[in-house]
């Protein structure tokens, strides 16, 4: 729902956006939504069909992911139900397409949606479609299909500010029950920046864990949950061991001996050398 979409400066265009149309379709038309995964973009949509469905009682919505919609024009074709499937996608009110980034390279298929989104525009019923990049930037895609999704509102979803991500954290866990402490929510907001579908598992994952084991929730296990969730996000404490145990074994010198103030050149090149990887990583 919009109640439970939380705002930021990142946001609060693209959800703004998507209350106007769900209070009022036609308002922006068509509406592109485009942002990288796990932003939230998903969750506007749920959030306009369930306002939608509470303000106007009856009106016939259709949401699909782009790739449903591929596969199901597919079976279409080979089982000779085309008009069917036309007539399921050309007579509804709202039509929301998520993904449609996937349309790019697939000649019938944007062939059989550039048809739909005529019909549904000519007759003035709301088009919101979302994406990972502008429409500029889905290649190859037909210039009559760009204009076409360039021609409404273009509202984009940016990665979460640090406040943001700590709003996030605290609501999440709210709803779940979980207790987090304040020192761990602003260690979760450090370590998780790009994505808040990644945020929902690590509270996902530590509320079952805490749940089913009875453990505490401590730095440690954050830790281990986000390795889990996230392999290639490593804390930065275990990140500078790893580096200075690397330049240890290649250049067979003890950390100690980079640490200490011995300036023999052995010595000397393994410390510059893990210094120069410890602040480039």
């Amino acid at each position: 729902t919009f109640d439970n979409f939380v705002e930021g400066s990142s946001n609060k265009f693209a959800k703004a956006a998507c209350y106007a149309v769900a209070q009022e379709p036609n308002t922006y038309n068509p509406l592109f939504i485009y942002g990288n995964s796990g932003l939230g973009k998903t969750h506007l949509l749920y959030a306009v069909i369930n306002h939608m469905k509470k303000t106007h009682p009856g009106i016939n919505i259709v949401y699909k992911k782009c790739e449903s919609f591929l596969e199901e024009l597919i079976k279409a074709i080979r089982n000779g139900s085309t008009t069917a499937f036309k007539e399921k996608y050309r007579s509804c009110d709202v039509l929301l397409i998520d993904d449609i980034q996937f349309l790019a390279g697939k000649e019938q298929t944007q062939e059989e949606f550039f048809h739909t989104f005529s019909a549904l525009y000519e007759s003035d019923k709301q088009i919101i479609l979302t994406s990972d990049r502008p429409p500029k930037e889905i290649k190859p895609l037909e210039d009559r299909l760009r204009t076409r999704f360039e021609g409404g509102l273009l509202a984009d979803v940016q990665p979460p500010s640090f406040e943001l991500r700590i709003a996030i954290i605290k609501q999440k866990a709210d709803a779940m029950g979980l207790s987090v402490s304040n020192d761990l929510v602003e260690y979760m907001a450090e370590r998780l920046q790009n994505n808040i579908r990644q945020i929902e598992g690590v509270l996902k994952k530590l509320d079952a864990v805490s749940s089913l084991t009875g453990a505490e929730i401590t730095k440690k296990k954050v830790n281990e949950i986000i390795s889990i969730i996230d392999p290639g996000n490593i804390p930065t404490d275990a990140l500078i061991e790893r580096i200075l145990n690397s330049v240890s074994e290649n250049y067979d010198v003890k950390i100690e001996e980079m640490k200490s103030k011995k300036k023999n050149e052995k010595v000397a090149k393994a410390r510059q050398v893990a210094m120069y990887l410890i602040r480039k990583l």
